[in-house]
């Protein structure tokens, strides 16, 4: 699984994700780092990457637009969590993640600490929730 994790989370969690072996990269890293919503979300969808971020307000453009990628994975609740604590959460559900990608295609994911994945298939409003 390739992850972009957006401007809005700390740089360092690409760092935690490659050492558990994930392809992962921050916007910082790959010219993003002063890019718009809609820039950042073309380029995960050229590049096959779920985009890591704490931008609830994603929803909403994916949505106006009918987008059907990237997947995008919305921490929620993780602002004053340390690095390693959300990169352990996040790793811990990755594959989950991951087989819903694989058997429903692309989704949001929204996460919380001690909560279950919510999950809605792209695009937004037109099927169910997975979970």
């Amino acid at each position: 699984m390739r992850l972009l994790i957006d401007q809005n989370l700390p740089s360092r969690l690409a760092s935690l994700f490659a050492a558990q072996g994930y392809d992962a990269a921050h916007t910082d890293n790959v010219g993003l780092a002063t890019s718009a919503d809609p820039q950042i979300l073309a380029w995960c969808c050229t590049q096959d990457r779920v985009l890591v971020t704490a931008d609830k307000k994603l929803t909403k453009f994916l949505a106006s637009s009918s987008a059907n990628c990237p997947s995008v994975l919305i921490t929620r609740e993780m602002r004053m969590t340390p690095a390693e604590q959300v990169a352990a959460i996040l790793v811990a559900n990755l594959p989950q993640i991951e087989q819903i990608i694989i058997e429903h295609g692309n989704a949001v994911f929204s996460l919380a600490p001690d909560k279950p994945i919510r999950a809605e298939l792209l695009p937004l409003g037109v099927s169910d929730k997975t979970t």
